[in-house]
């Protein structure tokens, strides 16, 4: 009891003294923490209950509240996913060419989220008791695709805003942990107000339940999503001169040379076989209890309430268990373990699905299992970032993963077919007679079918990510370490080092160095120092970054395109910074000078891109010839002895 106590007061101690400031070899304080967790939770209600707006006849909205049938909305949600093949690559071009004071993701978490939740309530509100069929479906339909030219924007935003809060693997982990179980509060309030609610309005199954649940929590929650923006910063490992100015088909190019993530895809891809699966939680304990327990609405509604709070707890010790299991066995022998225990609880909810509490425990256990998607989804989507950039230079958070979406978004548009036409409409009879699924005798077979489809697209999701991703943990932490010496490099030879980086940068590789002699003399070493000085090689390697053959021809590919002028390339002259420079130092004390250096500002700032666009090769070649400069001089940096390999 005393060493628990011990421990507790060891954290608030350690939260009182690093609240503004963070702890040491960390870069993010517990204030920003805090501010991006709370954020999220007005984040998750928004985003959950945009996902009510969907095309599917599983939807309660569109299929029972509506009365929507589900091939016609299985038409639409084809022709939403081939117009998001064109959204989405354009959403990735915006944020990876983004360039603000405020960072790359977090202007999206101030901009998109108050339409998200204008559209949402107003959506709401239509008159869809004297609206007709048709009506009713094209309504849904504007309203899905209005909000998807907003709410990517924010949900990716907070998403993918932990990934650029620290360049720290392990505290990335930790923050996506504590942010996660702060923010799973937003679906686990939701799924017990909402049925409390719906049950007072006519279920969920009646539009009424929506015209209060969607204001509220639409609203409200982009209302708290703004803490995120206010509190956090984005800290990227770049040189102080690196423009974010990639092209569209260089960004698409380098996404498809990326080996970790096509595994990643691939894995996610079979995994979609199992979406049918998660509509059981609704069939059995929405409609199945009201008739296996033979309840009133609102007693159904508060039960179902009940059932959803407990059903989200079930993710809360596995956000615990998640950074523990990261260190002990690493994020991908992670994935492994509960993609091999999810299919275990798909099976024991097949057998025993006759007996609706212990399917009710499988259902829990499978929540549990699915909860650590959610910390190491993020934390490895983070490293194959960061394995991107330590290979080409450019962080493409937008652009990377564009051309395997698309690939996956035809896969998603034939797997949506597959389950809700050819399984759910033709083979099992589910059109628009919702209500049979009160009935066992329709919703058990209907279950059983998406339980073994499901069972079949978790065994299959292992075999790409057991065989192509390879990336392990010391390698990671390799990659940053050498981030963290090129940007130092580059900043050294602009003349534009912060305070400490160079010496930082060299203690690091020093570290580096020393460890790699010590494990290249040792007679006999464990698998992990394997794999620890085969990471270490890399950074004990970088010196020679442009001895290699590829390196080689870029380089003499750069000599040629530089030995002519930008003029005689692109017809055009390079612009200086002057007017940026006299724009940015303008006044801005009243609201017409502010008014004048923000259009001032833009003037400058489209020359300079439009330079950037069309001189990109020219740009690259130069820096290129830069980084072959100072690499030259590398042991002139790093004067000490104990650094040299």
């Amino acid at each position: 009891m005393n060493r628990a106590i011990s421990k507790v007061k060891g954290v608030v101690s350690s939260v009182k003294e690093h609240w503004n400031t963070p702890p040491e070899g960390r870069y993010v304080p517990y204030k920003e923490i805090l501010s991006y967790s709370v954020g999220g939770i007005g984040v998750k209600f928004l985003v959950y209950t945009i996902y009510d707006i969907g095309l599917s006849a599983t939807s309660l909205l569109a299929g029972a509240a509506l009365g929507l049938k589900n091939g016609d909305l299985v038409k639409l949600s084809i022709i939403a996913t081939i117009i998001g093949i064109f959204l989405g690559p354009i959403r990735g071009l915006i944020i990876d060419n983004t360039r603000s004071s405020k960072g790359k993701f977090r202007p999206y978490l101030l901009y998109t989220g108050i339409p998200s939740a204008a559209i949402t309530a107003v959506f709401a509100l239509l008159p869809f008791e004297t609206m007709s069929y048709n009506r009713r479906l094209y309504s849904l339909f504007i309203t899905y695709m209005l909000l998807q030219l907003c709410y990517p924007f924010y949900d990716q935003a907070y998403s993918t805003l932990v990934q650029v809060m620290s360049p720290n693997s392990t505290e990335r982990a930790d923050i996506i942990t504590v942010s996660t179980f702060i923010y799973s509060l937003a679906p686990t309030i939701k799924g017990f107000v909402v049925p409390l609610i719906a049950g007072f309005t006519g279920g969920l199954d009646n539009i009424d339940a929506y015209r209060i649940i969607m204001p509220v929590f639409g609203i409200g929650g982009a209302l708290i999503g703004i803490f995120s923006y206010t509190g956090t910063k984005e800290r990227i490992i770049v040189s102080k001169d690196y423009v974010p100015k990639v092209p569209f088909f260089k960004g698409i190019v380098a996404g498809i040379q990326n080996k970790y993530q096509w595994a990643k895809s691939i894995n996610s891809w079979f995994i979609l076989l199992a979406s049918g699966v998660g509509n059981i939680t609704t069939w059995y304990f929405y409609y199945g209890i009201k008739e296996m327990l033979n309840l009133t609405t609102a007693k159904q509604g508060a039960l179902n309430g009940t059932l959803m709070t407990i059903l989200g707890a079930a993710a809360t010790p596995a956000m615990f268990l998640a950074p523990i299991l990261i260190r002990k066995m690493g994020k991908r022998n992670l994935v492994i373990f509960y993609l091999v225990f999810n299919t275990l609880c798909m099976a024991g909810m097949y057998l025993f699905i006759e007996n609706i509490w212990v399917l009710f425990a499988f259902v829990w256990l499978r929540g549990f299992f699915a909860a650590f998607p959610l910390i190491t989804d993020g934390a490895i989507n983070a490293d194959i970032l960061d394995y991107q950039q330590y290979k080409t230079g450019d962080r493409l958070e937008g652009l990377m993963g564009q051309f395997v979406g698309i690939i996956g978004t035809f896969i998603s548009m034939g797997i949506t077919y597959f389950l809700q036409t050819i399984v759910m409409q033709n083979h099992f009879g589910l059109v628009d007679n919702y209500d049979d699924l009160y009935q066992s005798a329709f919703r058990e077979p209907l279950s059983k079918g998406m339980i073994i489809i499901g069972i079949a697209g978790y065994l299959l999701s292992l075999v790409p990510f057991v065989t192509m991703y390879t990336l392990t943990e010391e390698e990671h932490d390799a990659h940053i370490t050498i981030l963290k010496i090129r940007a130092a490099l580059e900043d050294y030879a602009t003349d534009a080092l912060s305070d400490g980086e160079l010496e930082s940068a060299k203690t690091s590789y020093a570290e580096a160095i020393e460890e790699y002699k010590q494990l290249s003399s040792a007679d006999k070493l464990s698998k992990k120092e394997q794999r620890r000085l085969k990471a270490l090689t890399l950074i004990a390697e970088e010196h020679k970054r442009f001895e290699q053959p590829k390196m080689i021809n870029k380089i003499e590919a750069a000599k040629e395109l530089l030995s002519h002028t930008v003029e005689e390339l692109y017809g055009i002259s390079e612009p200086t910074m002057d007017r940026y420079n006299a724009a940015n130092a303008m006044p801005e004390s009243t609201a017409e000078e502010a008014k004048m250096k923000k259009t001032a500002l833009k003037e400058a700032q489209k020359e300079l891109d439009n330079f950037n666009k069309k001189a990109y090769d020219y740009i690259v070649a130069r820096k290129l010839m830069k980084q072959v400069e100072y690499y030259e001089n590398w042991n002139k940096i790093f004067t000490s002895d104990s650094v040299t390999v």
